[in-house]
């Protein structure tokens, strides 16, 4: 027997295939007693290669492949902890360094490590026949690591290897170093090695063909012991030393501590008075009293028990450090996000900013006594200055005290495929054919599986059964690193003796361990979430001080404003954080949403599996529907939602209230419903019915109150979460209920690039009554202005092909003076612009101001430019006299352009002057989503016809149907179709009888009748 010490698994990336799982597993097989895991350069895997060796009662053996500045690799594994700790140390260092150590760093950091130098490399291959360099070399390293140095002997498949062999028994024996037989494990099975070069030729970019492929260069797979031993026959003793370094080495990880960061609090107070005496001051602030009433003190001491108890003081002073941080920078906090709305000791240190005893919010569904975890406190900030919030914390805490979270960028279904795809040589054609049959939703095995079309392409092609077999042994392996999107670890200890740290794509460093991993260590996370909704509000809030310099605290408007129920109950959200989704929007409507606790209600029933008790809520809102409780008990819990269960909250306000659970236990029975533990419910519904009985309830209202709550239970919403997000919510409805120029300049300016979030706001405009003024040469900036109070005037930006660069060349231009007329705009700024820049300013109305038709500017231009480039001095501009063309393009012909460059129409389409004429105004193609499933009549300009032929041999079509706003698709079917297809034709106007539905999430109009406008606007 032996013990495998040279191993490289897919955590390597791209340099192995070899699976944790799958290793440690044939090692058992193979009654291995321990097994070491040498990944490239990092630890990535270490955790999880430890977890699995102890499920399999097989020793750990933790360990790191390094590379000197030689690019001599090194394998360095740990002996004991404070091995392992120099391990993380080492993996900090490389990272650090370019993937590179040098010896000096390897001295600092070599206690408890054994180092084995492998010789089957290039470096060795070079060293061999120069005894001195090689000698030099060695002993260096045996200067550093004494006995615990090995040399390695490989597997002889060949004469070269052999002849190293030979060689580097001559240097030990000379040197005094031992000898250990080693051989490098990169896959599991003898026939995974094609796996295994198609991998290193998605890392290389490289295309492999089957003469290239040499298979039997290494044999880096997983060799039996009876292999092993006839490897090595020949060098017992090299054999005995692996397993005696096996013997040697013994770490074990704790995975029972927490590793707490600590908070300096001043004049050295312990960390629980200190939290104590900011509770105390905090609460009489939000209370504005020091005569405290009994159930919020009760609540508060209740809480601060438990923090002390479960150790977490220090925690919840680092959060309310940096959010006091960020609020005095004036930097947008969110209000609270999931369980630690619950909290009173977070809203009295202003973590977040809603008040749990008034919003019938649970301590216990976020801290639980009864089950220790790790608290969890996710805050939102404002998404442009998150980055400073955290480099606060970096600051206060040590550079490598505060890191982000690794996280792991592996191949998909769909990526494995192409990825293998490109190194095969497949061509494009086919490899859109073969994705086409692949749902990203499901793996490759199961698209087999669901797919007969792909089935008989991988019969009918060899090829294509080939791609598909390596593209599953790479499915689901990682490729490349990350950051986790929110969370942050901040630590007392030096994170690099316990994770491993890397750099991130900012200043911060990253940890080496995933999330998963981390935790086990104890390890706790904090989530830095930023949301632009938050960076929306703290704009909005600037704008409306610049344009009307009235002062808004966001946090203390009033939540019972009738303007803003009234835009929430007509479905008006568009902009609005969590309501603008459609089907949200028409619930809102239904639901007559006329209170906060409604918003509340919604945020959490608009969601797969709650949203089927929505038609029972608002029949019960709407007193169509009798509201009853199983029990009068109920009632009190029950009656903000109508006698239905909405939230997690209710069902562990029931457990206590009819069966007399603790609020941990509670919290317990919660947990095991919305997992489905069916042991557990089980257990918990005899303990349940048998505490209810207890408490005066007969058996048949117990039983029934529990299957209740099993029932409903599973679709209760963290009512925490749903308040907090609510207020955002309400915040936003707020600001453009009573603030729309602002609301709506701020979000047209954040969908930049956006053509259809840009239509989408432009169409709300119009409908308050705002004009959307065109961009002007002279009046436009890079984002969008208020103009005359009510007015907004369109951002440079909004054009393609008008960058950041041109507009601000432009704008810096202007500020010499405004544009007089089109030959001065061309004199000044035609070497900085190039032609298609003054063509789409052109289009887009820029330019109409100088009164010209956009014909006359774009026959002129060339005219003006070649004059300007022989006379550079501007002399005579006055006296050019431009060539007019009076006669516009056709409007259809402009229609295109501006719908090209700004992706909507504005100006030139006809149906805006049409409508103008009108007295009453007719339904237009963009107002149709709040006509669903009805009949109507519009107004629509049909853009463009599709001729379709059915099954049955019979003619229909498909057409386009615009306003200035939109567009959208409609049908004319075979039979409406005989008797319209002489009328219809494309770029007319027409008025429309139609039926209006939703497919494939969109509106689609039903054509029955149509009738040409005659109008002169053409």
């Amino acid at each position: 027997m032996y013990t495998q010490l040279y191993t490289k698994t897919v955590y390597s990336l791209l340099k192995s295939c070899l699976k944790i799982d799958d290793y440690v597993k044939k090692a058992k097989q193979y009654n291995m007693k321990a097994l070491a895991m040498t990944d490239e350069n990092n630890v990535y895997g270490l955790i999880k290669f430890y977890k699995a060796c102890l499920k399999h009662q097989i020793k750990p053996i933790l360990g790191i492949t390094v590379f000197l500045k030689s690019n001599a690799p090194l394998i360095l594994l740990a002996k004991n902890n404070n091995g392992y700790k120099n391990i993380l140390k080492v993996s900090t260092e490389v990272q650090l360094n370019k993937e590179m150590i040098t010896l000096n760093q390897l001295k600092k950091n070599h206690q408890d490590l054994i180092c084995i130098i492998p010789t089957q490399n290039s470096l060795f291959h070079q060293l061999i026949h120069q005894n001195e360099a090689v000698n030099q070399y060695i002993h260096s390293l045996k200067k550093i690591f004494d006995l615990d140095l090995y040399l390695s002997i490989s597997p002889e498949y060949n004469e070269s290897t052999k002849l190293i062999n030979q060689r580097m028994k001559e240097i030990g024996n000379h040197l005094d170093v031992s000898f250990v037989c080693l051989n490098e494990v990169k896959y599991l099975n003898q026939d995974d090695a094609l796996v295994l070069r198609y991998v290193e030729a998605i890392d290389k970019g490289e295309k492999l063909n089957t003469h290239s492929i040499d298979l039997f260069s290494t044999n880096e797979y997983f060799i039996d012991p009876s292999e092993f031993e006839t490897c090595f026959r020949e060098y017992q003793e090299a054999i005995h030393n692996t397993n005696r370094i096996a013997d040697m080495c013994q770490v074990t990880l704790d995975f029972n501590q927490f590793h707490l960061p600590r908070y300096q609090t001043p004049s050295s107070i312990s960390s629980n008075e200190y939290l104590k005496a900011l509770c105390k001051r905090g609460l009489e602030k939000r209370l504005k009293t020091k005569d405290i009433p009994t159930n919020y003190y009760e609540r508060l001491k209740h809480e601060l028990t438990i923090i002390q108890q479960m150790n977490f003081s220090d925690y919840f002073l680092i959060v309310y450090d940096f959010v006091k941080y960020a609020k005095k920078n004036k930097i947008y906090v969110g209000p609270g996000r999931g369980s630690s709305a619950g909290s009173l000791v977070s809203y009295v240190l202003g973590i977040t900013n809603v008040d749990p005893i008034a919003y019938q919010l649970l301590f216990e569904r976020f801290l639980n006594p009864e089950r220790i975890s790790m608290p969890d406190i996710d805050l939102d900030f404002q998404d442009d200055r998150r980055d400073e919030v955290i480099k606060y914390v970096q600051n206060k805490y040590g550079e490598k005290h505060v890191a982000h979270i690794l996280a792991f960028g592996t191949f998909a279904a769909r990526s494995a495929i192409r990825e293998v795809g490109k190194v095969m040589g497949i061509t494009d054609r086919r490899m859109n054919e073969i994705i086409s049959f692949i749902d990203s939703r499901y793996t490759i095995e199961e698209n087999v599986n669901r797919s007969k079309n792909l089935r008989n392409l991988i019969d009918e092609y060899k090829e294509i059964n080939k791609l598909i077999k390596i593209s599953k042994q790479i499915e689901s392996n990682p490729r490349n690193t990350t950051t986790h999107a929110a969370g942050i670890i901040i630590c007392e200890e030096d994170l690099s003796e316990l994770c491993g740290l890397q750099p991130s794509l900012d200043e911060v460093l990253q940890t080496q361990y995933e999330a998963k991993d981390l935790e086990c260590l104890g390890l706790i996370k904090m989530d830095f979430l930023g949301l632009r909704n938050l960076t929306a509000i703290s704009e909005i809030v600037k704008l409306v001080k610049d344009t009307t310099g009235r002062e808004i605290d966001i946090n203390r408007i009033p939540l019972d404003n009738q303007k803003t129920y009234r835009l929430i109950a007509r479905g008006e959200t568009t902009g609005i954080f969590q309501l603008e989704s459609d089907g949200m929007r028409n619930v809102l409507q239904e639901i007559n949403a006329s209170k906060f606790e409604d918003i509340v209600a919604v945020n959490a029933l608009y969601r797969p599996g709650p949203m089927e008790n929505i038609p029972r809520y608002i029949a019960r809102k709407k007193q169509h529907e009798k509201v009853s409780y199983l029990h009068q008990d109920l009632i009190p819990i029950l009656e903000n939602t109508y006698g239905i269960i909405v939230y997690q909250e209710q069902i562990m306000m029931i457990a206590q209230k009819i069966a007399g659970y603790s609020l941990g236990s509670a919290d317990l029975l919660r947990r095991a419903i919305s997992k489905k533990q069916r042991d557990v419910l089980k257990k918990e519904g005899k303990k349940f019915v048998s505490s209810a009985m207890k408490h005066g309830y007969d058996q048949n209202t117990s039983e029934t109150l529990y299957h209740y709550i099993l029932r409903f239970g599973d679709y209760g919403f963290n009512r925490s979460h749903s308040v907090a997000y609510a207020l955002i919510s309400y915040q936003m409805a707020y600001l453009k209920a009573n603030y729309i120029s602002c609301f709506m300049v701020v979000m047209l300016s954040s969908v930049l690039g956006s053509e259809s979030q840009t239509s989408r706001y432009i169409r709300d405009c119009k409908r308050y009554g705002i004009k959307i003024r065109s961009i002007s040469i002279n009046k436009s900036y890079n984002n969008y202005r208020i103009e005359n109070n009510n007015n907004i005037r369109m951002s440079f930006l909004v054009t393609k092909g008008i960058g950041y660069n041109s507009a601000l060349a432009i704008i810096e231009e202007r500020a010499k003076g405004p544009f007089k007329n089109y030959i001065d705009f061309v004199f000044r700024c035609h070497q900085f612009l190039k032609q298609n820049v003054f063509e789409a300013l052109v289009y887009v109305g820029a330019l109409d101001e100088f009164g010209l038709t956009k014909k006359t500017m774009i026959e002129n231009y060339h005219k003006l430019h070649d004059l300007y480039r022989f006379n550079p001095s501007g002399y005579f501009t006055d006296k050019i006299e431009l060539e007019d063309y009076s006669e516009e393009y056709a409007v259809g012909e402009l229609m295109k352009k501006e719908k090209a460059y700004l992706g909507f129409y504005l100006k030139a389409h006809p149906i805006r002057k049409y409508v103008e004429t009108l007295k009453i105004k007719p339904i237009l193609p963009s107002q149709t989503l709040k006509y669903l499933n009805k009949k109507i009549n519009l107004v629509g300009f049909v853009e463009s016809i599709r001729n379709i032929t059915t099954k049955n041999k019979k003619e229909m079509v498909s057409l386009t149907i615009s306003d200035d706003i939109t567009s959208v698709y409609a049908v004319v079917f075979p039979k409406e179709y005989q008797k319209l297809k002489h009328i219809l034709k494309e770029n007319t106007l027409f008025k429309i009888s139609c039926k209006v539905q939703e497919r494939n999430q969109k509106v689609q109009l039903i054509i029955d009748d149509v009738e040409k406008i005659e109008s002169d606007i053409m």
